[in-house]
């Protein structure tokens, strides 16, 4: 019995525990041994001794107790591989588990060691090792002898240095060092956070992470130095007057505005050791330009935010720039970026900025001072000085010693100007490094990860909403895209080729105009009127604010599905971005577009949907009005893009309300509640709280199917050319219709691999794992050769296997009935090219519905056995 003197409840617990024991002994005794026990979640603070009597188990879960010790007949059992015991209060690793050799998997995380004893190297069949949530400021030598280890997780554990002996674990794939900030190692360095995203933390190998610490302390090595500095504020703030001030310059009272962002750089001598390099990012005021930046903010900066108080509204002024460094500059652990508030003009009458510096700091704690200052006096601006070298000196990364040879990559880059390229392709930017010396792909991404947060040398290859490999000096794609978007402006919102040569007079390549008007494509600011490369750009945002007649049907709307988006902070353009994204469906009058700066009308199969920003404050509303189910599938479809613009930033976080009966109701809750088989409870003024069945409301974005993990439904795979890119994301609006629709599990194609990355294992293994393999068929993509040496050859024997559909889709008229595709039956109807239908709606239309009978026929014949494993494949238990 346990030594512990326990509770009623914590014995009640223990001898509940100690009985299903005792039932389990009883059945290895009579032939049934067992091999799993779970015990996770008892309340445990003691663990009963007969438990050394089940000899075969092969798992055993006890986590998420209280336990502070084991028994010592825990050693017995010999042939344990995995021991959960995280989450629980043990003090000291028992002895008794060193001799479980047979262990390859040990769960300490979330206890209360201190220390590991030597013994621990008597595990050597370990291949996973939790350690994360402790207090173990060092590790001992003997894990050294852990030959097999290929997981280690040593994050928050307050470790001061790391030992040599981790670069002799040669099988050591995996290595989770985050929040152990006496380590010095940059995010861009330890990869993405395994509890925020496990497949993309896998990307990261350990011996880039060590190679880049033990690398530092190499001969020739030096400290960084360096910081970028981001002044925001509205127009007419004193942003460029206060980085005037900072470097020493006299005040101008003729300063112009800023176009877009100005750059420069700034010697900081006040602070501890060596001198620093701040980067300085001078951002415009101007409504027009915010939704642009944010693609340069960053988390690894500090941000100024200049605020004056001539029109009364500085506190109106700090909640938006405040909301939107939240959403964009903070990082993976939760931290908002270090926040100077400059109170500007305070020796100017009338103009002294009134803010409640209390409120500020409760609702934002990363705002590190408040400083008042004038630029033209020149008050306040040692303080200034003094408060932007006091973060400096806290953040221990501007410190960061890099090699010589990131060193030398970094000076090839930002060379004199005969030298300077302003883009290189990512494959060039490899070989530099290699020429350079710095041959390991993970370290030539730290540093381009590096370089792109100081604002030295910019790329988008991690950056979901672009994945864009190019490495592009700041100088030449800010002026450039800030150009391109007040073009727009002064053109109500089009972009035609010749505008375009005006904007861009400066850039003489053609090539890279026009790479420039993909990047306002990729950045979702633009879009092509039509699908040819000539064709006019519409910039949303540049368009004019007046809405069109007639919405007010909308609002009387008595049929209506209707969602509301409220947030801490609406970035300008996040609706436009929508738009651009759901353009194909911008509904027409009179040969007009019913769009403006803040809406759109869209239409789809009988169904209108109304989506824009509303007047109130940080509001975005869609009213879809309609015959069902074209209503459902067209709401689902814009809820859908809203939330994938919403995932690509982290800190936005709006409320997602659906309305029933004049009542909002959160979604998060339907969801949850018809998840857990609970009636939601909506509040109704003159009703009090009423019951309602979630999934009725829930079916007006989905069907039931789509939300039932239990339901087996196909993936898609996508092949196409680069040159089909507009095609393809049509398709995949479609696509995300049959998924809300329950007829897909989502889709794959190549864009979603980094570029710069090994795509060719990706896209194989993605080929093998899809259920449908639609081909986009056009005359550029049966001239690419990876298309039809790899990837149909691979889709056709793994039709002719069974183990997969291939759908040919008919772009334009080419030759693929020459190919082994011919004796396929292709979309639209008849294989009929899609550039032969006038609207192309109905190519499009033909298109989907031939891909939801593919795939309800496959829900329907799919053997269970393989429905099982696609299941458990996607599902991650596998």
């Amino acid at each position: 019995m346990s030594e512990h003197i326990m509770t009623r409840k914590q014995q009640k617990a223990y001898d509940a525990v100690r009985e299903k024991i005792l039932d389990a002994v009883k059945r290895t005794r009579a032939g049934k041994p067992e091999t799993l026990m779970d015990l996770s979640g008892r309340g445990l603070v003691a663990l009963p001794p007969e438990i050394g009597q089940l000899t075969a188990l092969t798992q055993l879960h006890l986590y998420t107790n209280h336990l502070t010790a084991l028994p010592p007949e825990i050693g017995q059992l010999k042939a344990l591989t995995t021991l959960y015991l995280h989450n629980n209060r043990i003090t000291a690793v028992p002895p008794e588990i060193w001799q479980l050799r047979a262990l390859t998997q040990l769960f300490l995380s979330l206890n209360q060691l201190t220390a590991l004893p030597p013994e621990i190297g008597h595990l050597t069949a370990l291949t996973r090792l939790d350690l994360d949530g402790n207090q173990l400021t060092a590790l001992p030598r003997e894990m050294g002898k852990l030959s097999n280890l290929r997981e280690l997780w040593l994050m928050n554990c307050g470790l001061q240095t790391l030992p040599p002996w981790l670069r002799d674990l040669k099988q050591l794939e995996h290595l989770f060092l985050h929040r152990n900030p006496a380590l010095q190692l940059p995010e861009t360095v330890l990869g993405v956070n395994p509890e925020k995203d496990y497949t993309e933390a896998l990307r990261t190998k350990a011996h880039s992470i060590l190679d880049y610490y033990f690398g530092r302390q190499a001969a020739g090595s030096r400290p960084l130095n360096e910081v970028k500095v981001i002044l925001v504020g509205r127009g007419g703030a004193g942003k460029t007057s206060t980085v005037r001030a900072l470097r020493g310059l006299p005040f101008n009272d003729a300063e112009e505005s800023t176009p877009g962002i100005a750059l420069c750089d700034w010697q900081m001598d006040g602070c501890k050791g060596d001198p620093v390099t701040a980067h300085i990012w001078d951002f415009a005021g101007q409504v027009i330009t915010h939704s642009l930046h944010q693609f340069f903010f960053s988390t690894r900066s500090v941000y100024v935010l200049v605020l004056t108080g001539r029109e009364n509204n500085a506190q109106d002024d700090a909640e938006y720039w405040l909301r939107l460094i939240k959403a964009f500059g903070t990082d993976d652990e939760g931290n908002g970026p270090p926040v100077i508030v400059a109170l500007n003009k305070w020796d100017v009458p009338g103009c002294r900025p009134r803010v409640d510096r209390a409120v500020l700091r409760e609702r934002y704690p990363f705002i590190r001072e408040f400083v008042q200052m004038d630029c033209k006096s020149a008050q306040g601006i040692p303080e200034l000085k003094k408060q932007l070298c006091i973060e400096v000196d806290h953040l221990k990364w501007v410190r960061d010693a890099i090699k010589p040879e990131w060193d030398a990559v970094r000076r090839a880059l930002t060379g004199g100007e005969k030298e300077r390229r302003p883009h290189i392709s990512y494959g060039d930017f490899r070989n530099l490094c290699a020429q350079h010396g710095l041959t390991d792909p993970q370290e030539q991404d730290s540093l381009a990860e590096i370089l792109h947060g100081l604002g030295i040398a910019l790329n988008y290859r991690n950056d979901p909403r672009l994945r864009e490999a190019t490495v592009l000096l700041p100088h030449w794609l800010t002026e450039n895209v800030y150009a391109l978007v007040r073009q727009a402006e002064e053109k109500n919102g089009t972009l035609t080729p010749a505008d375009v040569d005006t904007a861009l007079q400066a850039e003489k390549d053609p090539e890279m105009r026009a790479y420039l008007v993909r990047i306002m494509e990729r950045f979702e600011i633009a879009y092509a009127a039509k699908v040819a490369d000539d064709s006019p750009r519409l910039v949303p945002q540049a368009l004019p604010d007046q809405q069109p007649e007639g919405l007010e049907v909308f609002r009387d709307a008595k049929e209506a599905t209707r969602l509301r988006y409220t947030y801490q902070a609406l970035p300008e353009g996040l609706v436009a971005r929508a738009i651009v994204r759901l353009h194909e469906f911008i509904a027409e009058e009179n040969e007009k577009k019913l769009q403006w700066a803040s809406g759109a009308v869209l239409e789809r199969n009988g169904a209108r949907a109304l989506l824009r920003r509303e007047p109130q404050d940080r509001v975005v509303m869609l009213t879809a009005t309609g015959p069902e189910p074209a209503r459902r599938e067209l709401a689902g479809l814009c809820r859908s893009e809203m939330r994938d613009i919403h995932r690509d930033i982290d800190g936005l976080d709006p409320v997602e309300e659906t309305q029933y009966e004049g009542a909002w109701v959160d979604t998060e809750t339907l969801e949850a509640d018809e998840q857990n088989k609970k009636e939601t409870g909506v509040a109704m003024r003159s009703k009090g709280t009423v019951p309602v069945n979630p999934a009725e409301l829930n079916n007006a974005y989905s069907t039931p199917p789509a939300r039932d993990p239990a339901v087996w439904k196909p993936a898609a795979f996508l092949c196409y050319s680069k040159e089909n890119v507009p095609q393809r994301k049509r398709l995949e609006l479609e696509l995300t219709v049959l998924s809300n629709e329950g007829f897909l599990d989502g889709y794959w194609h190549d864009h979603m691999v980094n570029p710069g990355d090994e795509w060719d294992d990706a896209i194989q293994q993605k080929l093998g794992e899809a259920d449908v393999i639609i081909i986009l068929c056009s005359a550029d993509a049966l001239a690419t050769e990876y298309i039809w040496k790899h990837e149909i050859p691979k889709a056709m024997l793994l039709h002719d296997a069974g183990k997969a559909v291939v759908v040919p889709v008919v772009l334009e008229a080419c030759q693929w009935e020459r190919t082994n595709l011919k004796k396929l039956n292709a979309l639209p109807d008849k294989a009929r090219p899609l550039t032969k239908f006038t609207p192309r709606s109905g190519g499009w239309n033909q298109i989907a519905e031939g891909l939801a009978k593919v795939c309800k026929t496959l829900q329907q014949q799919s053997p269970p056995d393989r429905r099982a494993t696609r299941h458990l494949e996607r599902s991650g238990l596998r």
